[in-house]
């Protein structure tokens, strides 16, 4: 195997080695200085880590475990090889708990979902404290009995959460999980692709399936994430451009230097009546500025004097061309 090749179970079994570490040993400045330089070998690390903490900690096991004595740290000369095997041991049987445990705790007795209509938006606070807003033609599923696991089915949705370490809230979308960190962040899904935004804290994303083609990531503020089927793309971002996004909270849509035809297509998702260009060079006109969401006779009559377009109605749907 070459270096920096490592497959998932052995990411899972080194942090479910260091889970039990962390809670079961005298732990020291060294274990700590070894533990800082694993973590940052690879963001699948400091995920994997997460997870699993959390895990042991939501079955229970961590409150049992902090009233016993912590263990000694053993004499390595002793027997170094029962040692080693001790902590393989440990750390499988950690592995084995969060397979059980993960098992168990997202399976959704009563899941609830949540639908917006084209133009519609929805606002959804959970019991402790964290608020989802949901954007036009969006579709979310909130897990019965783990209302910290949503899956996104489509359209978008900004999350502003109440961290929680023992119990991290965590999106599924489009085949990728992320994984809150003290977050407020935007995701977007469309078709076999999901855009993931952060404006504070961090967000770990992950692909659900594990597979090599794709990659995780650690969002800060300001970083977009674009993930498909073929991999994970992150660039960086003026805070204030991605805080421009959600501006659909307040009923706006915010352009800069867009295309015609982007704006429009984003016009498109909040209304019904729908608007079309005749003209593909039309489509690379760039516009500037803040409108109504769903007030889009005013954007084409703008767009309309801007530029010296043509308006033409067809029922409900207008047109613009040269």
């Amino acid at each position: 195997m070459t270096e920096g090749c490592r497959c998932a179970s052995d990411v899972d079994l080194a942090a479910a080695d260091w889970v039990q570490r962390r809670h079961l040993w005298t732990w020291m400045d060294t274990d700590q200085a070894e533990f800082d330089a694993w973590l940052t070998e690879s963001d699948a690390n400091r995920v994997a880590y997460l997870r699993q903490n959390a895990v042991w900690s939501a079955a229970g096991r961590l409150n049992a475990l902090r009233q016993q004595q912590p263990m000694r740290r053993a004499n390595p000369t002793a027997n170094p090889g029962s040692w080693r095997l001790l902590r393989f041991v440990a750390a499988a049987a950690i592995v084995a708990v969060v397979g059980v445990s993960s098992f168990s705790y997202f399976r959704a007795p009563s899941d609830n979902t949540y639908v917006t209509p084209v133009g519609g938006r929805k606002i959804i606070t959970l019991a402790d404290g964290t608020r989802i807003e949901l954007n036009t033609d969006s579709a979310l599923r909130i897990r019965g009995g783990a209302v910290r696991q949503v899956a996104l089915l489509r359209g978008e949705a900004y999350f502003d959460v109440q961290h929680n370490g023992v119990d991290p809230f965590a999106v599924t979308a489009n085949g990728y999980r992320i994984t809150d960190l003290g977050t407020k962040f935007l995701v977007r899904t469309s078709t076999n692709l999901v855009r993931v935004s952060v404006l504070e804290g961090s967000a770990a994303v992950t692909p659900v399936s594990g597979q090599k083609a794709q990659r995780s990531a650690l969002l800060l503020p300001g970083d977009v994430a674009v993930a498909n089927v073929g991999g994970l793309t992150v660039k960086k971002e003026p805070v204030a451009s991605v805080a421009t996004a959600l501006s659909w909270r307040h009923g706006l849509l915010t352009f800069k230097d867009t295309q015609l035809a982007d704006a429009i297509a984003e016009f498109n998702r909040y209304n019904t009546r729908k608007l079309h260009l005749a003209d593909a060079e039309v489509g690379h006109l760039k516009i500037n500025g803040t409108f109504q969401a769903e007030n889009a006779d005013v954007f084409a009559t703008s767009v309309q004097e801007l530029f010296g377009l043509r308006i033409s109605k067809n029922g409900a749907d207008t047109t613009l061309s040269n």
